[in-house]
C-alpha cells in the first residue's frame, strides 16, 4: 500500500496489521519517532495490540519499559476484571437479572489473544425491568453509581473496576435511535448461567456499525473500530441477508459498506482511493472516539435553534434541568412516582457538577471555546 501518513502511523498501522495476522514485526525502514508512535497507540487505545507483539529490541529503552510495564499491568487489571464478572454474573443469576455482554468483552473472542482487545470497561446489556436488583447488587459489591443517562447506568470502584449496564443500546439526542430490542430474540441462553445470554454474532456486528455510525455522527472514530470490523468479517461466517436487511432498516447501508470496505483495505495493506484516504485522515487524526467536540456542537447549535439564545450559561442550565420527558427517559421510576421529579433534579445537578469526574465543568469550557470560534 502507498503512504499516505506519517512514518509514525503508517509504522503503527503496519505492526496492527503484523498482530492481526500473526505475522512477525520487522524493524521499520524509515526514522520513526518513538515517542510519537506510542503516543499514537495510546490515543487509538490500542496499545495492547503494541504491546504484545513489539519486540523489545526494535525499541529504544525507555518506550521499551514502558510497554513492558503495561503490559504487566494490564495482565494484572484483566484478570481482575474477569474474576470480578464472574462473580457479578453469579449474582446477576441469583436475582433473575437477565443480561448480555456487549462491545469489546465479546469482539475480543475474535483477537488472536483477547487480551490484545483494550477495554476501559465493560459493557452489558440487562433487563431494566429488574434494575432495583441491579442496583442492590453492585451496592453490595461496593460500586458506585458514578453516572446514569437515557440508557444506562455505570458503576465504578477502586481501583479500576468500571461496568456500564445499558437498558437500551441507544437513546441518542440527534435522532439516531435505532430499536435493537431483536437481539434478545437472536440470543441463545448460556448453558452454564440461565440469566444469560448470548447475542449472535450478526447481532454484534450490527451493533458495532451501528455504534460506529454514532461516533462517526458527533466527530469520528479511530482505528481500532476498523480492526474490530475486520476480524469480525474474517472470524465470523455471518449471515449478510439478514445483516443487510437490518441495516436497511436503520438506513447504515452505505455507511457500512464503506467502513467494511476501508476495514479490509487498511487491515490487509490494500490500496485506498481518494475517499478513503479523506475518510482515514480522520480515522488517525484524532482518538479512538475522534473529535469529541464536534458532539458538543451539535448539541450547542440545537439548544440555540429551540431556545433562540446563544447564552452559555442557559445552555448549562438545559443541560443540568433538561425537560421532563428527558427526565422520565432516564429516570424511568418517575413513571411510576412522578412526584419524584424534584429530587432527582438535585441528584443529577449533585452528580453532574462534583462526582461524575468534572464532566459538567470539561463541557462549560468547550462550548466557551466553540461560542468564540463562532465569533
Amino acid at each position: 500500500m502507498a503512504k499516505y501518513f506519517s512514518e509514525e502511523t503508517e509504522y503503527f498501522l503496519y505492526v496492527i496489521r503484523c498482530a492481526l495476522s500473526g505475522k512477525a514485526v520487522e524493524a521499520p525502514t524509515a526514522e520513526i519517532d518513538w515517542k510519537e508512535f506510542i503516543s499514537i497507540a495510546k490515543k487509538q487505545e490500542m496499545y495492547s495490540v503494541i504491546a504484545a507483539v513489539m519486540p523489545s529490541e526494535l525499541l529504544p529503552r525507555e518506550q521499551a519499559e514502558t510497554l513492558n510495564n503495561y503490559s504487566k499491568s494490564e495482565l494484572v487489571r484483566l484478570i481482575a476484571m474477569k474474576s470480578e464478572l464472574e462473580a457479578l454474573e453469579g449474582e446477576l443469576e441469583k436475582e433473575g437479572v437477565n443480561f448480555m455482554l456487549l462491545k469489546g468483552s465479546r469482539i475480543k473472542e475474535f483477537y488472536p489473544k483477547e487480551s490484545m482487545r483494550q477495554m476501559s470497561d465493560i459493557d452489558i446489556l440487562y433487563d431494566e425491568k429488574k434494575r432495583d436488583s441491579l442496583l442492590k447488587i453492585m451496592k453490595d459489591y461496593g460500586y458506585k453509581l458514578y453516572s446514569w443517562s437515557e440508557n444506562s447506568d455505570d458503576f465504578s470502584k477502586k481501583p479500576y473496576y468500571t461496568f456500564e449496564f445499558h437498558r437500551e443500546l441507544f437513546f441518542d439526542d440527534f435522532g439516531f435511535m435505532p430499536d435493537f430490542s431483536f437481539v434478545w430474540k437472536n440470543a441463545k441462553r448460556d448453558e452454564n448461567n440461565c440469566a444469560k445470554y448470548i447475542m449472535s454474532n450478526e447481532d454484534i456486528y450490527l451493533h458495532s456499525v451501528a455504534h460506529m455510525y454514532k461516533h462517526y455522527v458527533l466527530g469520528g472514530f479511530g482505528v481500532r473500530f476498523l480492526a474490530d470490523t475486520y476480524l469480525m468479517l474474517q472470524k465470523c461466517e455471518l449471515d449478510f441477508d439478514y445483516i443487510s436487511s437490518r441495516l436497511d432498516e436503520m438506513k447504515l447501508v452505505d455507511f457500512e459498506k464503506t467502513v467494511r470496505e476501508l476495514s479490509v483495505s487498511v487491515m490487509e495493506n490494500g490500496e485506498l482511493d481518494g475517499e478513503q484516504i479523506d475518510f482515514m485522515v480522520n480515522v488517525v487524526s484524532f482518538g479512538l472516539y475522534g473529535d469529541g467536540s464536534h458532539g458538543k456542537e451539535l448539541l450547542y447549535e440545537s439548544f440555540k435553534e429551540k431556545s433562540g439564545s446563544d447564552s452559555v450559561a442557559k445552555y448549562t442550565l438545559s443541560r443540568l434541568f433538561p425537560d421532563k420527558e428527558y427526565m422520565h427517559r432516564t429516570y424511568r421510576v418517575l413513571d411510576r412516582a412522578p412526584f419524584l421529579l424534584p429530587y432527582f433534579y438535585v441528584q443529577r445537578l449533585i452528580t453532574k457538577t462534583f462526582s461524575d469526574g468534572g464532566k459538567a465543568a470539561r463541557e462549560i469550557k468547550q462550548i466557551n471555546e466553540i461560542k468564540k470560534k463562532d465569533n
